[in-house]
């Protein structure tokens, strides 16, 4: 079927504005910081928007790093912070894990069912039962929206704009925007290049300006998952530029011909000389591919992010979320399924 032709649920932007702004009055408590335990498209969403803000009140648990949470545990004032569990199956191990953690460490220290919050799917799960057992509120995670394409949904929303609600109609007039646009020739660029006789399957993200990484690993993790599957895909690699022109460069210009390029950069609105100097980076590596003959997506361009202009970020997130189902179209594979990663956790003790 083709994309135009179906609903999907994770871009029907009036349906999830409404949903976010019920859903956000139920986290109660006037916290100044926030922390979100989730790990891949559970918090990599989020993540995206308050790097972008440079919001430091939200701060994540997307790992299992026993130094780093028991440091930031002991440097924070509890009573003021907020936890927000989120994992759509309620079964993800490194959620349960450090659920169970966080339990033992802090229910003798402060109300953990004024403080912790859960987003999960209604139904009996590890998570969910365990979150009504200890009396924890918990928000509905839709059930047809997959972690990589919540980023719209209220599991990204919440997190993502608790201290900067004013973004929020913003965000949504952005997406609003990438609905309009027409993404199938920037799919079909790509088909092109991952399936011809001179064969693109490394994807170089080069990303001018620290605000826009974690959006790269959003990418990251959207093509990976979407389309990595059936001997089709491409494996994407997010560069931190300038830094990485002083280890990849060298390969990327000289090395194998199989990597295309996206170049995703910030417009700050300072003119210092550092952000200058980047610029003139970010300018001159955009040259030299140029010159070089090598390929850079989408049709040739730098995809620029003005600062704090979070209507850019809603209408890139909206448009790569179109762009790979419609490429999923082309290869005719599945871009909502994930069945190779059920392969690790089997292993799982």
């Amino acid at each position: 079927m083709n994309y135009s032709e179906k609903y999907y649920s994770f871009i029907d932007l009036e349906k999830l504005k409404s949903k976010y702004f019920d859903d956000r009055s139920l986290i109660s408590g006037n916290f100044d910081k926030i922390i979100v335990i989730g790990i891949g498209g559970s918090s990599q969403g989020s993540k995206a928007i308050n790097s972008f803000l440079n919001e430091d009140r939200v701060i994540y648990f997307d790992n299992l790093n026993f130094y780093f949470i028991n440091k930031t545990l002991n440097s924070i004032n509890l009573e003021k912070t907020g936890f927000i569990f989120i994992s759509k199956s309620g079964a993800t191990s490194e959620i349960l894990t450090l659920f169970d953690y966080l339990v033992g460490e802090l229910e003798n220290k402060i109300n953990i069912s004024n403080h912790f919050f859960t987003i999960t799917e209604i139904k009996s799960s590890p998570l969910h039962d365990l979150s009504v057992h200890k009396s924890i509120g918990i928000i509905e995670h839709d059930k047809d929206i997959g972690g990589r394409f919540s980023i719209f949904s209220s599991a990204s929303m919440i997190p993502g704009f608790m201290f900067n609600e004013k973004f929020v109609t913003s965000f949504f007039i952005g997406a609003e925007e990438g609905e309009s646009g027409d993404r199938m020739a920037l799919a079909v660029e790509k088909a092109k290049l991952i399936t011809s006789p001179v064969l693109k399957n490394i994807n170089a993200i080069l990303v001018y300006g620290d605000e826009l990484i974690e959006t790269a690993n959003w990418l990251k993790q959207l093509y990976a998952e979407s389309l990595g599957k059936k001997g089709e895909g491409f494996m994407p690699v997010v560069s931190q530029m300038p830094q990485d022109q002083h280890s990849l460069m060298q390969l990327y210009i000289d090395g194998p011909k199989n990597i295309f390029f996206e170049i995703l950069s910030m417009q700050y609105r300072e003119s210092n000389f550092i952000n200058l100097t980047l610029n003139n980076h970010r300018d001159a590596m955009f040259s030299t591919l140029k010159q070089q003959d090598l390929t850079i997506t989408p049709l040739g361009k730098i995809q620029e992010f003005s600062e704090k202009s979070i209507s850019t970020l809603g209408e890139f997130f909206y448009a790569k979320m179109v762009e790979v189902i419609q490429l999923a179209e082309i290869l005719e594979i599945d871009p909502f399924t994930q069945d190779a990663v059920e392969i690790q956790k089997n292993f799982l003790k």
